[in-house]
């Protein structure tokens, strides 16, 4: 497994997309730190909880979609090539080829993801703020299990679907997951069989939002200010994310047992 995730570390890193993510990052904190002029009923908000945690926002939703994107193609792309029964032929049985191009696909966009902050951990350098140590390591924490969420998902729906179709449902995951919550709160107030159905849907989406409030609160160390509250999300999207890996291995077994 260790050389299926070797080969696929050294396929991707060779790409010239690292270089332009971390460059795409530097380009947003720049607009972030200098563009960013807004006010709500007419209070300047251009503290570093909002300054920040609008660049946490962006970078995550970018990144998000970057996973989406480097996950689409590489099982589809493994099924094709002659390497599947090289391999099988070595004993690597198909099980493992795909958990370990799932594994390689986490690592390989959790990489992406921090070059993506590149722009960020500059200016924290440079301009400091109201930032522990503990919050910053936590917030880098929450933001690579985002990542990790999109590329896990991505990976079981290429499993069992073409890439194209995976694309675009992992497209419409980061779009819906990125307002989840506001979504549930205009289903819940419907009622009604639309509502429970729509509400069960909605359910299954990322819940991109959560982790993104997550990340801003935990950055400036306001989350243990929020109460009982906060709790609930945070293991709600840690739950979310271990019952999605639950459901990544059992279908890869599923497959690779069909597929032999």
């Amino acid at each position: 497994m260790k050389a299926v995730i070797k080969l696929h570390l050294k396929e991707n890193i060779k790409k010239n997309s690292f270089i332009i993510f971390g460059i795409l990052g530097t380009i947003i904190t720049l607009i972030v730190l200098f563009q960013l002029e807004f006010s709500v009923n007419g209070v300047q908000a251009t503290s570093d909880h909002a300054v920040y945690g609008i660049q946490w926002k962006i970078l995550s939703v970018i990144a998000s979609l970057a996973g989406v994107s480097i996950s689409m193609n590489i099982i589809s792309n493994h099924r094709q090539g002659t390497k599947r029964e090289l391999l099988k032929l070595h004993g690597l049985t198909l099980e493992k080829q795909y958990l370990s191009l799932i594994s390689g696909n986490v690592i390989v966009t959790s990489l992406m993801a921090l070059i993506f902050c590149t722009g960020m951990f500059i200016q924290i350098i440079i301009k400091g703020g109201n930032i522990t140590v503990l919050g910053f390591i936590t917030a880098v924490f929450l933001y690579l299990l985002t990542i990790m969420t999109l590329t896990v998902l991505v990976s079981l729906l290429t499993l069992i679907l073409p890439s194209a179709v995976a694309a675009l449902l992992g497209v419409l995951a980061v779009a819906l997951g990125s307002v989840r919550g506001t979504l549930q709160l205009l289903v819940g107030n419907k009622g009604g069989m639309f509502g429970s159905v729509a509400g069960f849907f909605l359910k299954l989406i990322p819940p991109l939002d959560q982790f993104g409030n997550l990340i801003r609160d935990f950055f400036m160390w306001e989350f243990f200010e929020h109460g009982k509250l906060y709790y609930g999300k945070l293991f709600g999207s840690l739950f979310y994310l271990w019952a999605l890996i639950g459901i990544t291995y059992l279908t890869v077994k599923v497959v690779a047992r069909n597929e032999n």
